[in-house]
């Protein structure tokens, strides 16, 4: 087993305790690539490797880890578990890939979905927005944004994310799910030029539940 992710594990065992330097070496001719875990679940999650534990809590502000620099094509493992189901995580990253590893519960078991994106738009005049899917019974997500309700992003399937540059203000927008509002309005605050931001839509026991947040690394 590769020591991907046990560094990480070891200094990490709540989502408030983070280091500010590099973990993981990636060769200086060889570009980063950054992994993060998103808890979908109704329950806290526990994330294990060994004797080495990362807590994700079920409330938005700590459902998702900051983003980890990994070594592109080492293997990522490790066991989850939310209650009383269980999953394992495997996973390899590509050259300047962000990985999101989602848990999500699927009847009565844990699944995950895998979530890759290569970003090319980084721009240090106007901000980076996405919107990622979450949630499997949500074929379709679309996200509006702005004082019209313009389109910002259509067809998201579930285990996708699209992602756009913006201009750099106060933002509210709604996620749909098909033609329907999915979970509530949120409001993003004013977005800061040359900062990645992710929308996420989750599952919830009614519907859907919607919430943003900085897309951050360690």
């Amino acid at each position: 087993m590769k020591k991907l992710i046990l560094t990480c594990l070891a200094l990490c065992t709540s989502l408030t305790a983070y280091a500010d330097n590099s973990l993981y070496e990636t060769g200086p001719s060889q570009d980063s690539s950054f992994v993060r875990f998103l808890n979908a679940a109704g329950d806290k999650v526990t994330i294990t490797n060994g004797a080495n534990k990362l807590a994700l809590g079920a409330q938005t502000d700590n459902r998702v880890s900051r983003f980890f620099p990994v070594k592109a094509g080492d293997k990522l493992t490790a066991s989850a578990q939310a209650g009383s189901l269980k999953t394992s995580v495997e996973v390899v990253a590509k050259p300047g890939e962000f990985i999101t590893v989602v848990l999500v519960p699927q009847g009565s078991a844990l699944d995950k979905l895998i979530v890759r994106e290569s970003p090319t738009d980084f721009n240090a005049n106007r901000a980076s927005i996405s919107l990622l899917n979450a949630d499997p019974a949500c074929a379709q997500a679309g996200l509006n944004g702005g004082a019209k309700g313009a389109s910002v992003f259509e067809n998201v399937a579930p285990g996708a994310t699209q992602r756009r540059l913006v201009n750099a203000v106060k933002l509210s927008v709604q996620a749909q799910c098909g033609k329907s509002n999915a979970g509530a309005a949120v409001d993003m605050g004013q977005l800061q030029a040359g900062e990645r931001y992710s929308v996420i839509v989750i599952p919830a026991k009614k519907a859907q539940q919607v919430f943003f947040v900085r897309d951050s690394t360690s």
